[in-house]
């Protein structure tokens, strides 16, 4: 595992964790017992400021600055027990790490009828001023909350949840990967450019596949005459940007709120390019639409074409944040399932079998999946900020705080799963007589798009992307690893760097 600096290692789950709030009244656990205060909670000690920061410096910090995101939370959950605190730094909330599924669903629930997901504050700022009249109080779903959350979230919907995906974009998303594919095919035999850029080729394809839907046209990624000076580039630049100084920004917002810092301003000028790209493409699709003189089906119109109906800026917005949230992510969730896929050569060529039989519905798949994403994901847990005081195990949480649900962690453990850290799909086929079964884990534990209504609206296309990608690599290609363990890196996302060992050989 590569080192991590203090501020990814404390910033992993002060920042980009999915969140979410309401309104409501004080709620109370089933103990007659008067809670005991929120001081008392067990966890790191603090300091005036920097809150439980020193505690990851190097040498004297009892964690110290090294701990990828499930050792820190195995370690809080060992020293601390089923409920720890850990004080905010820089004026941050107070975070409260949740150990026990039970404690979990509780505040979950309670927070689910109006939920509140605090967004970037970095973006939050681009779209409230630079953007003001641009977007016209407009926002997107990253960005409000509340009934401004609500009201643009129902406008969407129907775009995203009500669409007939597989019949509008499996043709067009089977091409680019073929196209991906293909290019696998010229790149396998040169092992020293996958072991560096593998990573920027899953990007390519990942990037073609949501400008696909997001965009409403292909944009080029995976063609050869992909030049630096490609919109498209400036599309990767950004989600680069993003991961590596979103979470600087988030800790520094007291300072650029009033000084411009050299950041800031970086990615002040990285929003306004993602518009503006964004823009030009949908102006074009708009443009296409218009020029075909005639209608369609409801059913087999476009995303795209969808979100115009409604407004040109909504189409845009919902553009950026497809992009902004569906690059990375996708790319590592794939990187992920080849990498258990290519170190599990059994599964592998049971899912072979699988996509080359006549059976169209690919449960093995789509198991194959579901373990993957129990196993590794790009956003390791899920968080509340409550809105109300709460009685959890026994203590007070109040108002303010950030609860968080270790979900990939919690998924780790061998009391609710089996053989937790081996790669078994067939625990997502198998039945409750079976002690490996998923569904006899408590419901709350396993989250990787997130809880309840403010759940990833990209999940389906997510999923869609996915495995259209995995049906065509594995029938041209037999997989295998040949090197240490991947190396994972904490940012505002979990990533992955170089050397790739992956090792491509033809499976026909």
């Amino acid at each position: 595992m590569r080192n991590n600096t203090l501020s990814e290692c404390y910033k992993l789950f002060a920042v980009r964790t999915q969140t979410s709030v309401q309104n409501g009244r004080r709620n109370y656990s089933s103990s007659s017992q008067e809670p005991k205060p929120f001081k008392e909670v067990p966890g790191l000690s603090s300091l005036p400021i920097i809150g439980s920061a020193h505690h990851f410096l190097p040498k004297i910090g009892s964690i110290g600055p090294n701990l990828n995101a499930f050792d820190l939370m195995d370690t809080l959950h060992k020293r601390f027990g089923p409920i720890v605190k850990m004080k905010g730094v820089f004026g941050r909330a107070d975070m409260v790490f949740l150990f026990e599924p039970e404690y979990v669903e509780q505040v979950f629930r309670a927070q689910e009828a109006n939920p509140i997901r605090p967004g970037l504050k970095s973006l939050e700022y681009f779209r409230e001023n630079t953007q003001k009249s641009t977007a016209d109080g407009l926002y997107g779903l990253t960005t409000v909350q509340g009934e401004k959350w609500r009201e643009f979230r129902s406008k969407v919907n129907p775009a995203l949840l009500k669409l007939k995906l597989v019949k509008v974009y499996a043709p067009g998303l089977d091409e680019v990967s073929k196209d991906a594919v293909n290019r696998l095919k010229r790149l396998k035999d040169d092992q020293a450019y996958l072991e560096k850029n593998f990573n920027l080729e899953m990007t390519r394809w990942s990037l073609e596949s949501v400008a696909l839907m997001a965009l409403g046209s292909r944009i080029g990624c995976l063609d050869d005459t992909f030049t630096e000076d490609h919109p498209g580039r400036k599309l990767m630049q950004f989600t680069k940007d993003m991961v590596d100084t979103a979470l600087e920004l988030e800790l520094l917002a007291g300072i650029w709120k009033y000084f411009a810092i050299p950041t800031f301003k970086k990615m002040m000028n990285t929003y306004q390019t993602q518009w503006d790209i964004c823009a030009t493409y949908i102006e074009k699709a708009k443009k296409k639409i218009n020029e075909r003189g005639y209608d369609i089906p409801d059913e087999e119109k476009s995303i795209v074409e969808r979100l115009l109906a409604i407004d040109e800026r909504v189409a845009v917005i919902m553009a950026t944040e497809m992009l902004a949230a569906g690059i990375d992510t996708v790319s590592f969730t794939a990187t992920t399932l080849l990498y258990h896929l290519a170190t599990h050569p059994d599964k592998q060529e049971k899912l072979r079998q699988e996509i080359r039989s006549d059976n169209p519905h690919k449960r093995y798949l789509r198991a194959c999946l579901k373990e993957s994403l129990r196993l590794r994901v790009v956003v390791p847990s899920n968080l509340r900020r409550t809105d109300r005081d709460h009685v959890v195990g026994g203590y007070h949480i109040p108002k303010g705080v950030d609860v968080v649900s270790p979900n990939e962690y919690l998924s780790r453990l061998e009391k609710y799963y089996p053989k937790a850290n081996e790669f078994i799909p067939e625990r997502w086929l198998t039945d409750k007589s079976d002690p490996i079964y998923y569904g006899n884990a408590p419901q709350m534990i396993t989250l990787p798009f997130g809880f309840g209504i403010r759940s990833c609206i990209g999940r389906r296309i997510s999923e869609l992307e996915i495995e259209t990608f995995m049906k065509r690599l594995f029938d041209e290609f037999k997989v295998t690893w040949e090197g240490p363990p991947i190396n994972i890196v904490n940012k505002m996302l979990v990533t992955y760097a170089e050397p790739f060992y992956f090792k491509f050989e033809n499976a026909k």
